[in-house]
Order: structure tokens, then sequence, then C-alpha cells
């Protein structure tokens, strides 16, 4: 059976407890696991990362791009806007790609943006 291939947005956020580039790495590629093991993605078109202002330790898009050797991809990561009683620490991912599936992933203290 054919599966249907569509163009998708799949979202994705974690958190950190502090801003390291260890923490940052591992936290990343612990969101990037997740959304690519529970998604069926067949070509990633472009990732869009944001992070609130208390994150300047390391890129998130750079994490990708080194550790798994992501070159072709466009990235880019934005400062996310900042309004009253938003929560702190919040890494942010945007996958427009071709997908089967859009089930989108929150971590940690990210885990309550969806609630």
């Amino acid at each position: 059976m054919e599966k249907d291939y569509k163009i998708y947005g799949i979202r994705g956020a974690t958190s950190i407890e502090e801003d390291t580039a260890t923490l940052i790495t591992e936290r990343v590629l612990e969101l990037w696991n997740e959304i690519t093991s529970k998604n069926d993605i067949t070509r990633i078109i472009s990732v869009i990362f944001s992070v609130t202002s208390d994150i300047k330790s390391l890129n998130p898009a750079t994490v990708l791009r080194k550790t798994l050797n992501l070159n072709s991809i466009p990235f880019m990561c934005l400062s996310e806007s900042e309004f009253e009683n938003s929560p702190t620490k919040i890494i942010r991912v945007l996958i427009i790609c071709e997908s089967s599936t859009q089930n989108f992933v929150y971590l940690h203290k990210a885990s309550q943006l969806r609630k």
C-alpha cells in the first residue's frame, strides 16, 4: 500500500535547566530523535529553531548540522518573542518536510506549552 506523503510542518520543543553547550546538544539531539522516530519523514525541506533570550551558549541548528552532518538542509535560528509569563530556557523547532505523519513532540518543561 502506497503512503500519502504531503508537505507538513512538524513542531517540537524542549527545555534546558542551564545554558550550557553540553545540555543544549543533549536536548536538541533527544528532541530530534523523538520527532524523527514518531514521524514518517521522507525529505526535510528546512528546519527553523527559535530560542528564548536566555539561551546564548550554542545555536541548536549548529548541533544538528555538525553532529548529524546535515549540511544540505537549510537551517535557521531565531530569537523567540518575549511575552508576559513566557517560560524560560525553551528551544522550539519547526521542521518543514515531506511526511505521511504530523506528530508534534514536546519534552521536559516544554511539555507544558501544549496544555
